[in-house]
């Protein structure tokens, strides 16, 4: 009789630590799991950049004595729904693009122009009051445009910072067209950096809203021309 007890009791124990060893191992690949999966969730954080710069007021063309005595207002660019993301593009082919999934704009594009361009103007100083918004006055002026494409090329053998756009000045009571600006800019980038590609982004805007404002300013006040003297 002990012996066939005793041989229960082993079954039963043998079970028990059998269950044991099962839960222990479910509980083991339970927390391998969890970690693999917060280790994932470490690794795919979402990044944002920006398009920024600090104008730097050394262009002699742009430093006047007076304001120019209009009121202007910068208003948000036109984009196509393509681009109207703040998802970062990448353009594969001419008929292929993709978004990056973690790498984003921290600002709409169309926005983040337009406010670039006031901060530009008002850096110069170059008009009597430049705003983005007038709730009661109205402005003389309006610079308004549209971003054709913001993206970066990628390929094997060749990664670079596109931006093609238009600037334009009008009359805000005729609406008459003052100054047309545009430009198409690639530049090839050395590394896969998406910081590298915003900060080549943002050197393209200051140095092609540099030149739409010179020749903003030769429609007001055109250069003197050299004159030349002929002798007798």
């Amino acid at each position: 009789m002990r012996r066939v007890w005793r041989s229960k009791k082993l079954k039963v124990t043998s079970k028990r630590l059998e269950v044991f060893i099962y839960i222990l191992f479910f509980l083991l690949s339970f927390y391998f799991l969890l970690s693999t999966v917060g280790c994932a969730r470490q690794t795919l954080v979402t990044s944002y950049f920006l398009i920024e710069y600090q104008p730097t007021v050394t262009n002699p063309r742009l430093q006047l004595d007076e304001p120019l005595p209009y009121r202007v207002q910068v208003r948000n660019f036109k984009i196509p729904r393509s681009y109207d993301s703040i998802r970062i593009i990448a353009r594969f082919s001419s008929h292929q693009i993709n978004y990056y999934r973690y790498s984003l704009w921290a600002v709409r594009p169309q926005i983040a122009l337009a406010d670039l361009l006031s901060q530009h103007i008002n850096a110069y100083r170059m008009f009597r009051d430049c705003q983005r918004e007038y709730l009661e006055e109205r402005p003389d002026l309006e610079i308004t445009g549209e971003i054709y494409q913001i993206e970066r090329f990628e390929s094997e053998q060749y990664t670079a910072a596109h931006l093609r756009m238009a600037i334009n000045l009008y009359d805000y009571n005729s609406n008459d067209r003052l100054v047309s600006y545009d430009f198409d800019r690639e530049v090839p980038i050395p590394t896969g950096s998406m910081t590298i590609f915003a900060k080549v982004i943002s050197d393209i805007v200051a140095e092609e809203t540099e030149n739409f404002l010179v020749k903003v300013l030769d429609h007001f006040q055109p250069a003197e021309a050299d004159s030349v003297q002929e002798g007798d």
